[in-house]
Protein backbone atom coordinates (compact mmCIF):
# COMPACT_ATOMS: atom_id res chain seq x y z
CA UNK A 1 0.00 0.00 0.00
CA UNK A 2 1.20 3.53 -0.78
CA UNK A 3 -0.26 6.79 0.54
CA UNK A 4 -2.98 8.39 -1.59
CA UNK A 5 -1.04 11.62 -1.33
CA UNK A 6 2.39 12.37 0.01
CA UNK A 7 1.77 15.07 2.58
CA UNK A 8 4.66 16.87 4.22
CA UNK A 9 5.97 14.81 7.14
CA UNK A 10 7.85 16.48 10.00
CA UNK A 11 10.29 14.50 12.14
CA UNK A 12 11.10 16.22 15.45
CA UNK A 13 14.03 14.88 17.45
CA UNK A 14 14.41 15.99 21.05
CA UNK A 15 18.06 16.12 22.00
CA UNK A 16 20.21 16.51 25.09
CA UNK A 17 23.84 15.48 24.54
CA UNK A 18 24.37 11.80 23.45
CA UNK A 19 26.05 12.81 20.16
CA UNK A 20 26.82 9.26 19.00
CA UNK A 21 23.26 8.07 19.49
CA UNK A 22 21.92 11.23 17.89
CA UNK A 23 24.05 10.62 14.79
CA UNK A 24 22.57 7.12 14.41
CA UNK A 25 19.06 8.48 14.80
CA UNK A 26 19.60 11.23 12.21
CA UNK A 27 21.17 8.74 9.81
CA UNK A 28 18.10 6.49 10.12
CA UNK A 29 15.92 9.49 9.21
CA UNK A 30 18.17 10.39 6.28
CA UNK A 31 17.70 6.93 4.74
CA UNK A 32 13.88 7.05 4.83
CA UNK A 33 12.24 6.54 1.44
CA UNK A 34 9.38 8.98 2.06
CA UNK A 35 9.18 12.50 0.65
CA UNK A 36 8.42 15.32 1.28
CA UNK A 37 9.77 15.53 4.80
CA UNK A 38 11.50 17.98 7.10
CA UNK A 39 13.70 17.16 10.08
CA UNK A 40 13.84 19.41 13.14
CA UNK A 41 16.34 18.93 15.94
CA UNK A 42 15.26 20.54 19.20
CA UNK A 43 18.30 20.86 21.44
CA UNK A 44 17.74 21.24 25.19
CA UNK A 45 20.97 23.09 25.86
CA UNK A 46 23.50 20.32 25.23
CA UNK A 47 26.43 22.75 25.22
CA UNK A 48 28.87 20.08 24.07
CA UNK A 49 29.43 20.88 20.41
CA UNK A 50 26.49 18.74 19.24
CA UNK A 51 24.85 21.56 17.30
CA UNK A 52 28.01 22.34 15.35
CA UNK A 53 28.39 18.64 14.59
CA UNK A 54 24.82 18.39 13.29
CA UNK A 55 25.14 21.49 11.13
CA UNK A 56 28.26 20.03 9.49
CA UNK A 57 27.24 16.36 9.19
CA UNK A 58 23.48 16.76 8.63
CA UNK A 59 22.94 20.10 6.86
CA UNK A 60 19.38 19.10 5.90
CA UNK A 61 18.36 19.21 9.59
CA UNK A 62 16.81 22.41 10.93
CA UNK A 63 18.21 23.16 14.38
CA UNK A 64 16.14 24.74 17.13
CA UNK A 65 18.49 25.65 19.97
CA UNK A 66 16.58 26.24 23.23
CA UNK A 67 19.75 27.02 25.18
CA UNK A 68 18.50 25.31 28.35
CA UNK A 69 17.20 21.88 29.30
CA UNK A 70 13.48 22.61 28.95
CA UNK A 71 12.34 18.98 29.21
CA UNK A 72 9.04 18.21 27.50
CA UNK A 73 8.65 21.87 26.53
CA UNK A 74 11.17 21.05 23.81
CA UNK A 75 8.69 18.63 22.25
CA UNK A 76 6.08 21.39 22.18
CA UNK A 77 8.48 23.84 20.55
CA UNK A 78 9.31 21.25 17.90
CA UNK A 79 5.68 20.55 16.99
CA UNK A 80 4.89 24.27 16.97
CA UNK A 81 7.72 24.97 14.52
CA UNK A 82 6.89 21.99 12.28
CA UNK A 83 5.03 22.50 9.00
CA UNK A 84 3.92 18.92 8.37
CA UNK A 85 0.39 17.57 8.69
CA UNK A 86 1.90 14.60 10.54
CA UNK A 87 4.68 15.00 13.12
CA UNK A 88 6.89 12.09 14.17
CA UNK A 89 8.40 12.53 17.64
CA UNK A 90 11.68 10.76 18.40
CA UNK A 91 14.15 10.86 21.26
CA UNK A 92 17.78 11.11 20.29
CA UNK A 93 18.45 7.47 21.23
CA UNK A 94 15.49 6.12 19.20
CA UNK A 95 16.08 5.30 15.55
CA UNK A 96 14.00 3.83 12.73
CA UNK A 97 14.27 0.08 12.17
CA UNK A 98 14.13 0.29 8.36
CA UNK A 99 14.03 2.89 5.54
CA UNK A 100 10.28 2.39 5.13
CA UNK A 101 9.02 3.50 8.54
CA UNK A 102 7.97 7.05 7.61
CA UNK A 103 5.97 5.70 4.68
CA UNK A 104 4.15 3.38 7.09
CA UNK A 105 3.25 6.38 9.25
CA UNK A 106 1.69 8.17 6.27
CA UNK A 107 -0.14 5.03 5.16
CA UNK A 108 -1.63 4.35 8.57
CA UNK A 109 -2.71 7.93 9.19
CA UNK A 110 -4.51 7.97 5.84
CA UNK A 111 -6.01 4.54 6.45
CA UNK A 112 -7.20 5.63 9.93
CA UNK A 113 -8.46 9.21 9.65
CA UNK A 114 -9.86 9.05 13.20
CA UNK A 115 -6.47 8.30 14.81
CA UNK A 116 -4.78 11.30 16.42
CA UNK A 117 -1.67 9.44 17.63
CA UNK A 118 0.21 6.40 16.33
CA UNK A 119 2.45 4.70 18.89
CA UNK A 120 5.33 2.66 17.49
CA UNK A 121 6.61 -0.80 18.38
CA UNK A 122 9.82 -0.20 20.36
CA UNK A 123 12.56 -2.79 20.04
CA UNK A 124 15.83 -3.06 21.91
CA UNK A 125 19.04 -1.75 20.41
CA UNK A 126 19.77 -4.76 18.17
CA UNK A 127 16.17 -5.07 17.03
CA UNK A 128 15.83 -8.65 18.24
CA UNK A 129 13.34 -8.21 21.08
CA UNK A 130 10.60 -5.95 22.36
CA UNK A 131 12.00 -3.31 24.71
CA UNK A 132 9.95 -4.17 27.78
CA UNK A 133 10.80 -0.99 29.68
CA UNK A 134 8.78 0.90 27.04
CA UNK A 135 5.75 -1.39 27.14
CA UNK A 136 3.12 0.42 29.23
CA UNK A 137 0.10 -0.47 27.12
CA UNK A 138 -3.02 -1.97 28.79
CA UNK A 139 -2.43 -5.39 27.20
CA UNK A 140 -0.18 -8.38 27.83
CA UNK A 141 2.99 -7.88 25.76
CA UNK A 142 3.54 -11.53 24.92
CA UNK A 143 0.08 -11.67 23.33
CA UNK A 144 -0.36 -8.21 21.82
CA UNK A 145 3.11 -6.96 20.86
CA UNK A 146 2.41 -7.65 17.18
CA UNK A 147 -1.29 -6.75 17.17
CA UNK A 148 -2.75 -3.34 16.46
CA UNK A 149 -5.12 -1.96 19.11
CA UNK A 150 -6.42 1.22 20.74
CA UNK A 151 -4.35 2.24 23.75
CA UNK A 152 -4.06 4.99 26.35
CA UNK A 153 -0.25 5.02 26.38
CA UNK A 154 1.79 7.60 24.46
CA UNK A 155 5.50 6.81 24.10
CA UNK A 156 6.64 10.43 23.90
CA UNK A 157 9.85 9.65 22.01
CA UNK A 158 8.45 7.01 19.65
CA UNK A 159 5.14 8.14 18.20
CA UNK A 160 3.48 10.31 15.57
CA UNK A 161 0.77 12.96 15.93
CA UNK A 162 -1.68 14.70 13.71
CA UNK A 163 -0.21 18.13 14.31
CA UNK A 164 -3.57 19.90 14.45
CA UNK A 165 -4.88 17.59 17.18
CA UNK A 166 -1.72 17.97 19.27
CA UNK A 167 -1.85 21.75 19.06
CA UNK A 168 -5.60 21.92 19.73
CA UNK A 169 -5.02 20.41 23.19
CA UNK A 170 -1.95 22.52 23.92
CA UNK A 171 0.57 19.69 23.76
CA UNK A 172 2.44 18.49 26.83
CA UNK A 173 2.01 20.23 30.19
CA UNK A 174 5.40 21.89 30.41
CA UNK A 175 5.83 22.22 34.21
CA UNK A 176 6.11 18.40 34.37
CA UNK A 177 9.55 18.81 32.72
CA UNK A 178 9.93 15.04 32.40
CA UNK A 179 7.93 12.06 33.61
CA UNK A 180 4.18 11.63 33.29
CA UNK A 181 3.62 14.20 30.56
CA UNK A 182 2.48 11.47 28.16
CA UNK A 183 -0.17 10.16 30.57
CA UNK A 184 -1.52 13.66 31.17
CA UNK A 185 -1.78 14.25 27.42
CA UNK A 186 -3.39 10.83 26.93
CA UNK A 187 -6.05 11.64 29.50
CA UNK A 188 -6.88 14.92 27.79
CA UNK A 189 -6.91 13.37 24.32
CA UNK A 190 -9.17 10.48 25.32
CA UNK A 191 -11.49 12.86 27.13
CA UNK A 192 -11.68 14.91 23.91
CA UNK A 193 -12.69 11.80 21.96
CA UNK A 194 -9.35 11.38 20.20
CA UNK A 195 -7.96 7.96 19.32
CA UNK A 196 -4.50 6.67 20.27
CA UNK A 197 -3.46 3.61 18.26
CA UNK A 198 -0.63 1.17 18.91
CA UNK A 199 0.80 0.25 15.49
CA UNK A 200 3.43 -2.53 15.59
CA UNK A 201 4.02 -2.23 11.84
CA UNK A 202 6.00 0.96 12.60
CA UNK A 203 9.20 -0.15 14.30
CA UNK A 204 11.98 1.73 16.07
CA UNK A 205 15.01 0.69 18.11
CA UNK A 206 15.75 2.20 21.51
CA UNK A 207 19.42 2.35 22.41
CA UNK A 208 18.52 3.45 25.96
CA UNK A 209 21.49 5.76 26.43
CA UNK A 210 22.17 6.25 30.14
CA UNK A 211 24.66 9.10 30.31
CA UNK A 212 21.98 11.79 30.80
CA UNK A 213 19.69 9.76 33.08
CA UNK A 214 20.46 11.09 36.55
CA UNK A 215 20.07 8.63 39.41
CA UNK A 216 17.54 10.80 41.25
CA UNK A 217 15.52 11.92 38.25
CA UNK A 218 12.81 9.26 37.95
CA UNK A 219 12.14 8.92 41.68
CA UNK A 220 11.76 12.67 42.14
CA UNK A 221 9.96 13.69 38.96
CA UNK A 222 7.67 10.67 38.65
CA UNK A 223 6.55 11.07 42.25
CA UNK A 224 6.04 14.83 42.04
CA UNK A 225 4.29 14.65 38.67
CA UNK A 226 1.99 11.86 39.79
CA UNK A 227 0.67 14.15 42.53
CA UNK A 228 0.11 16.89 39.99
CA UNK A 229 -1.60 14.49 37.60
CA UNK A 230 -3.93 13.29 40.35
CA UNK A 231 -5.06 16.79 41.26
CA UNK A 232 -5.07 18.07 37.69
CA UNK A 233 -6.99 15.24 35.98
CA UNK A 234 -8.69 13.05 38.59
CA UNK A 235 -11.62 13.54 40.95
CA UNK A 236 -12.93 11.95 44.14
CA UNK A 237 -12.27 8.26 44.74
CA UNK A 238 -10.43 7.95 41.43
CA UNK A 239 -7.84 10.45 42.63
CA UNK A 240 -7.36 8.54 45.89
CA UNK A 241 -6.89 5.22 44.07
CA UNK A 242 -4.43 6.74 41.60
CA UNK A 243 -2.33 8.29 44.36
CA UNK A 244 -2.35 5.13 46.48
CA UNK A 245 -1.28 2.96 43.54
CA UNK A 246 1.39 5.46 42.41
CA UNK A 247 2.92 5.87 45.88
CA UNK A 248 3.02 2.11 46.40
CA UNK A 249 4.67 1.65 43.02
CA UNK A 250 7.28 4.38 43.55
CA UNK A 251 8.07 3.11 47.04
CA UNK A 252 8.52 -0.37 45.56
CA UNK A 253 10.84 0.97 42.86
CA UNK A 254 12.88 3.08 45.30
CA UNK A 255 13.80 0.22 47.63
CA UNK A 256 16.43 -1.55 45.54
CA UNK A 257 18.44 1.52 44.44
CA UNK A 258 17.98 3.23 47.86
CA UNK A 259 16.41 6.38 46.39
CA UNK A 260 13.79 6.89 49.10
CA UNK A 261 14.97 10.44 49.87
CA UNK A 262 14.29 11.47 46.25
CA UNK A 263 10.77 10.06 46.55
CA UNK A 264 10.24 12.15 49.70
CA UNK A 265 11.45 15.29 47.91
CA UNK A 266 9.05 14.54 45.09
CA UNK A 267 6.19 14.28 47.61
CA UNK A 268 7.19 17.58 49.21
CA UNK A 269 7.43 19.55 45.96
CA UNK A 270 4.37 17.88 44.50
CA UNK A 271 2.11 19.07 47.30
CA UNK A 272 3.83 22.48 47.39
CA UNK A 273 2.96 23.07 43.73
CA UNK A 274 -0.76 22.20 43.88
CA UNK A 275 -1.94 25.82 44.05
CA UNK A 276 -0.58 26.57 40.56
CA UNK A 277 -2.17 23.64 38.74
CA UNK A 278 -4.80 24.15 36.03
CA UNK A 279 -7.81 21.83 36.31
CA UNK A 280 -8.33 19.49 33.35
CA UNK A 281 -10.51 16.92 35.12
CA UNK A 282 -11.57 14.02 32.91
CA UNK A 283 -15.32 13.78 32.32
CA UNK A 284 -17.45 10.75 33.15
CA UNK A 285 -17.57 9.89 29.44
CA UNK A 286 -13.77 10.06 29.33
CA UNK A 287 -13.44 7.67 32.26
CA UNK A 288 -15.81 5.23 30.55
CA UNK A 289 -13.54 5.24 27.50
CA UNK A 290 -10.48 4.73 29.69
CA UNK A 291 -12.09 1.78 31.45
CA UNK A 292 -12.92 0.21 28.09
CA UNK A 293 -9.33 0.68 26.90
CA UNK A 294 -7.95 -0.84 30.11
CA UNK A 295 -10.33 -3.80 30.28
CA UNK A 296 -7.57 -6.27 29.37
CA UNK A 297 -4.80 -4.66 31.43
CA UNK A 298 -2.67 -7.23 33.30
CA UNK A 299 -3.02 -7.30 37.07
CA UNK A 300 -0.80 -5.28 39.38
CA UNK A 301 1.26 -8.31 40.41
CA UNK A 302 2.17 -9.11 36.79
CA UNK A 303 3.14 -5.49 36.13
CA UNK A 304 5.30 -5.15 39.22
CA UNK A 305 6.97 -8.49 38.62
CA UNK A 306 7.90 -7.41 35.09
CA UNK A 307 9.36 -4.10 36.24
CA UNK A 308 11.26 -5.68 39.12
CA UNK A 309 12.94 -8.06 36.68
CA UNK A 310 13.91 -5.18 34.38
CA UNK A 311 13.88 -2.13 36.63
CA UNK A 312 14.71 1.09 34.83
CA UNK A 313 12.03 3.68 35.39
Amino acid sequence: MTPDRNVLMSVVVLNYKRRDELARTLESIRTQNYEPREVILVDNGSGDGTLEFVRDAFPEVAVLDLGVNAGCAGRNRGVESARGEYVVSLDNDVRFDSPGELRKVAELFQKQPDSSVLVFKILDNDGARLHMRDWCHPREARVYADREFDTYYIAEGACAFRRADFLRLGGYYEPFHIGGEGWDLSLRMIDAGMRIRYCPAIRVRHAMAHETRGARRPYYFYTRNSIWTAYKNYRGWGRTKFLAYTFAKMLYFSIRPSRFIDLVRGLRDGYAGLSTLPRTAVSNAGWRRLRELGAERPGWYTRLKTHWAQQDI
